[in-house]
């Protein structure tokens, strides 16, 4: 076991094996005896989106599973990822950015698709009110953006 301590002073016990196996950034601290007093610090990542990772990481890596069995709609692990994702905006990039920052590429990549499934079938200015983007591009600029990337506008 090891003793995860989130940024907020939170701290989570999990099987080293399990998080060691999810986590590429976890794994190199274990293997380089990089905690302290059976502690390893995770200074990017608060309690609330760690403990939301760990529930993830508990999904996926500890019980085995079936890498190259393509989910169906009655796959519970794909269940568990849709509801997973179904979050608001902040917790969303949360844990896309706690997902790069521990190395977990399959959180990572889920918790991206959620965001491209959201810009998906949007123009422009729905995806900037959607994710609060503010334009500031002069109209000039942005009809040579878009001149230069027609294709995109298709």
């Amino acid at each position: 076991m090891v003793l995860l301590v989130s940024s907020d002073g939170e701290k989570f016990e999990v099987a080293d094996e399990a998080i060691g196996k999810a986590s590429g950034m976890i794994k190199g601290c274990l293997d380089e005896d990089c905690a302290t007093n059976g502690q390893v610090p995770i200074p990017n990542v608060t309690g609330p989106i760690l403990s939301r990772i760990l529930e993830y990481v508990n999904k996926h890596f500890s019980e085995p599973h079936d890498d190259f069995l393509i989910p169906n709609a009655d796959d519970p692990l794909k269940r568990f990822d849709d509801a997973f994702v179904q979050v608001d905006q902040d917790t969303l990039f949360d844990l896309i950015t706690a997902a790069n920052y521990l190395n977990i590429n399959s959180l990572l990549d889920l918790t991206c698709k959620a965001v491209a499934d959201q810009m998906r079938g949007k123009t422009t200015e729905e995806t900037r009110k959607h994710f609060n983007i503010v334009n500031d591009y002069t109209p000039e600029e942005e009809e040579e953006v878009r001149r230069e990337n027609s294709w995109a506008f298709e």
